[in-house]
């Protein structure tokens, strides 16, 4: 899936833009479950996670359902410059701060697609590159996809840093 970013994104936005309602809620309960398995399996006790788009895989039911497993969630708030600061989810906590993903077990990411080497191609503000940057070593930086956004290759950056797992709705793959 080699090709310029720009065209790449292009397509990829079409293609989930394609999808139904039911495939769109199918996708994402295979995600969701995926997830949940591991947050219980690994006894995360906080995550960073984002709120999704009305296309992308990831969901408020998967939020949710973190929090209801009693673990404390943060999502992003974008800043002027682009950075990423985080606040509670469902909670009026106020915001914590860029280093808020400092304290975290995992850290879940969107991505249009990931290749097998990690490599995420994002919505290209570089956002998430600024903010994982902050991760503790060993973190998990899990990208939910559909499935076909998994693929052999993409083009890389010299600031895009790579994920280390994906989830998309056959269930969670480190890479």
């Amino acid at each position: 899936m080699l090709g310029d970013k720009v065209t790449l994104r292009q397509r990829l936005l079409a293609a989930r833009r394609s999808r139904t309602p039911d495939e769109l809620t199918a996708a994402r309960s295979g995600i969701r479950a995926a997830v949940l398995s591991q947050a219980l399996a690994l006894r995360w006790s906080a995550v960073a996670a984002y709120v999704p788009m009305a296309t992308e895989p990831g969901s408020v039911e998967l939020l949710d359902g973190l929090a209801g497993l009693e673990v404390r969630v943060i999502v992003p708030v974008v800043l002027g410059d682009r950075d990423l600061s985080w606040s509670a989810w469902a909670a009026d906590a106020g915001e914590l701060g860029v280093e808020a993903i400092t304290t975290v077990d995992a850290v879940l990411v969107p991505a249009l697609a990931v290749a097998g080497d990690g490599t995420r191609l994002g919505r290209g503000g570089g956002s998430y590159d600024r903010a994982l940057a902050r991760t503790r070593a060993g973190v998990p930086i899990a990208a939910l996809l559909f499935d076909g956004e998994l693929v052999d290759a993409l083009p890389r950056d010299p600031w895009d840093l790579p994920v280390s797992a994906v989830v998309t709705p056959a269930g969670w793959r480190d890479l």
